[in-house]
């Protein structure tokens, strides 16, 4: 179908690698525990709107560039590991307001939810060498120059994305009125979520090709 071989093979495959923790993954969950269900919809639909930014880069062959250029692989990787860290830095040093709890958050406040999942999700050169890498793997020998092949698949890896981290959102949120009560737990969500980004951050950037 359209060039696209062993699809159920593929779909096992790319649900391992979405549920395995990673960046995504532990933003949309630590964005639903301290923020709420509505922030952290806001953050899965970053997160795919980023992916499906390297998916229209690896349909029409912009990861090759990622993928060969060592300056622009780096150059990107240490952009997105900065961002992480910046992000980190900014939930480790955030003070709790008794009139702006977590659940409460501002529209603002949601729509920065979704600006930092996307960026950094698109300032992720891992992803984008992971989609070259591996959408190729399932696409037939006959198809592998057309873009049909690999805007598919990476449409059925957000897809997945989409579904487990909307789970994670749910479960997530469901902690959030422990953190609206307490004060301390809201400091405390902050400062883990704050060491998370901060390491994640650092991994990025250590992490070679």
């Amino acid at each position: 179908m359209y060039g696209i071989e062993n699809i159920s093979a593929f779909i096992f495959a790319a649900t391992i690698v979405v549920i395995s923790p990673g960046v995504d993954t532990i933003m949309v969950l630590t964005r639903s525990i301290s923020n709420g269900k509505i922030a952290g919809f806001y953050s899965v639909i970053g997160v795919c709107m980023g992916l499906m930014v390297h998916t229209c880069a690896a349909t029409f062959g912009l990861s090759i560039i990622l993928a060969k250029s060592a300056f622009i692989y780096s150059l990107v990787k240490y952009i997105g590991a900065a961002y992480l860290i910046y992000l980190g830095y900014k939930s480790f040093t955030a003070k709790t307001s008794q009139d702006d709890l977590p659940f409460s958050a501002k529209p603002i406040g949601n729509r920065m939810m979704f600006y930092t999942a996307f960026i950094s999700d698109v300032l992720n050169p891992k992803i984008a060498i992971f989609f070259l890498a591996f959408l190729p793997q399932f696409i037939n020998v006959a198809a592998v120059n057309s873009p049909m092949p690999y805007f598919l698949l990476g449409t059925i890896i957000l897809s997945i994305t989409f579904i487990w981290c909307s789970l994670l959102v749910i479960l997530g949120s469901k902690a959030t009125s422990f953190f609206n009560r307490s004060k301390k737990a809201e400091s405390l969500m902050n400062k883990l979520s704050g060491i998370v980004f901060i390491l994640l951050g650092l991994k990025v950037a250590l992490t070679k090709r």
